[in-house]
């Protein structure tokens, strides 16, 4: 080789070198500015948004019913985040509340064992979104923590500059200048992720499970009522066979473990029930096997001593009924004609004063009152236990899957303190101030309890228990790294991906 094409080859390389120098100093100047300007990433250090974002936390499965649940570690204001296996072990002195307890079927799992601490959720954030819009309620937003800016908070927006907020049994109400105070309903994709299970008939004890113990644990709250034989309950193989009536014969969910769940217990917490608040919006979800084209499936849901009916029937007629009122529909639709043997989802919801029927894709809605007084709600109603049932008539049918739901409640107090903008308590919100909860309403610290935050640079002051609008950093939008997998006790890190758990935050 000559020298002159030495010398061309040599300046070939240098130039491709240095054009991939250069490419490489152009991506990582776009990736900071991508990351300063339009995307970031955050972890969540706490569980006062669980089990929407979860925090440094345990990765249960009950060994009862075989139920998977998390345990938060340490408390909602724990900023440190283990890497190191954590021992409960009896020697451990343990509070109440470190106790985990399986939420479906109610086993305490003993704390005899090591368990390594899974860090919490990565998110990414779409910062400065709110200099181009207004944000919406119900967004999951990061902040600025008002009381200390050097820290980062994430919490649910539910008030907005101009609202008068108040927290009326577990709903919020929203009164905005010159109008009547209306709750704030939850968007689908926000009711849907606010879900909590309290019961699922898919869980329990395997039949071989040794002793007795493990059986009447589990034991289906489900019983029909006096001199009622048309329902039989298969435990084995997890369903509910209706043989058929001419007359509605009824299953009634245990009132014991309603009041149970109501108490606004939450796994994620341990053993640490609100019996103060109860909650009572509930959904009641299952597979509905048809044996033919007769006969209907009832649900009752009970609320402040009233009682909501949905019938389904297999011709596809549906409807919603107030049974304290005329028995005249509240909402009622014809869909499709079910098909005997082929299974079809079904549920019923009372939330936020909306009641809720879905059959399959279809949905049949009734939006009630505004005001929690014309729901029924009252001193006397307020600590009624809601009621569940179920009822078939005319035609056989089998149920399976069959969930029990609660709705998120945000509660008043918190360790004996009464929060702002709660009820009786109500709290307005003044230019560019914002107003936020956490999911996790028992353990979270947030507007209802904040001081004052401190005066801005600019020298502008704000009321306590708000997030002045420079403070908000952007809404949360995806969780990119869920809790991994570990690949040995020693690694102490988890280097698996849990794809399965990525997801869109609402």
């Amino acid at each position: 080789m000559n020298q002159a094409a030495k010398t061309t080859r040599h300046h070939s390389a240098m130039s491709s070198f240095k054009e991939t120098l250069e490419s490489l100093i152009i991506a990582f100047i776009l990736a900071f500015v991508f990351r300063a300007f339009t995307v970031e990433a955050f972890i969540i250090p706490t569980g006062s948004m669980a089990d929407t974002l979860r925090g440094a936390h345990f990765r249960l499965t009950c060994r009862t019913c075989g139920y998977p649940f998390d345990l938060s570690y340490g408390d909602s204001d724990n900023e440190d985040i283990p890497t190191v296996p954590i021992n409960l072990n009896p020697r451990r002195r343990l509070r109440p509340s470190d106790i985990p307890i399986c939420p479906l079927c109610g086993t305490q799992i003993a704390p005899n064992y090591t368990q390594r601490v899974s860090n919490g959720d990565r998110i990414l954030v779409l910062k400065y979104l709110y200099f181009l819009s207004e944000p919406e309620i119900w967004d999951v937003v990061v902040f600025k923590n008002p009381t200390d800016p050097s820290q980062n908070f994430i919490k649910r927006l539910i008030g907005r500059p101009g609202d008068t907020v108040e927290i009326i049994d577990g709903d919020v109400y929203i009164t905005q200048p010159g109008e009547k105070r209306k709750i704030q309903r939850k968007p689908d994709h926000v009711q849907e992720v606010l879900w909590i299970p309290t019961y699922h008939s898919d869980y329990q004890p395997p039949p071989d499970a040794p002793g007795r113990r493990a059986k009447e644990i589990w034991d289906t709250p489900f019983r029909p009522r006096p001199q009622s034989n048309a329902w039989h309950i298969d435990q084995q193989n997890r369903h509910f066979e209706f043989g058929g009536s001419d007359n509605p014969e009824f299953l009634q969910f245990n009132g014991e473990r309603i009041k149970k769940f109501s108490q606004n217990f939450l796994a994620y917490n341990g053993n640490h029930p609100n019996s103060s608040d109860p909650a009572s919006d509930l959904k009641l979800a299952f597979t509905l096997i048809p044996g033919g084209q007769e006969g209907k499936v009832i649900i009752e849901l009970g609320k402040y001593g009233r009682l909501y009916r949905a019938e389904v029937e297999m011709n596809g007629a549906c409807r919603i009924i107030d049974e304290s009122e005329d028995e005249s529909p509240l909402a009622e639709d014809n869909f499709d004609p079910l098909t005997a043997g082929e299974p079809i989802s079904i549920s019923f919801a009372n939330v936020d004063h909306r009641l809720e029927l879905i059959l399959g894709e279809k949905k049949l809605e009734y939006i009630g009152a505004d005001e929690p007084e014309e729901w029924g709600f009252n001193d006397r109603s307020r600590y009624r236990i809601p009621t569940v049932t179920l009822a078939g008539q005319g035609g056989a049918f089998t149920l399976r899957h069959a969930a029990l739901f609660r709705d998120v409640h945000y509660t008043n107090s918190s360790n004996g303190q009464i929060g702002e903008g709660t009820e009786g308590n109500p709290f307005t919100l003044g230019e560019d101030e914002f107003f936020v909860l956490g999911d996790n309403s028992p353990q979270s610290h947030d507007s209802r309890f904040w001081d004052p935050p401190d005066p801005l640079p600019s020298g502008k002051r704000y009321q306590a228990h708000i997030v002045p609008r420079d403070y908000l950093i952007g809404r949360a939008f995806f969780v990119y790294w869920p809790a991994g997998f570990h690949i040995h006790p020693n690694v102490p890190f988890a280097p698996i991906p849990n794809i399965g758990d990525m997801r869109f935050i609402h």
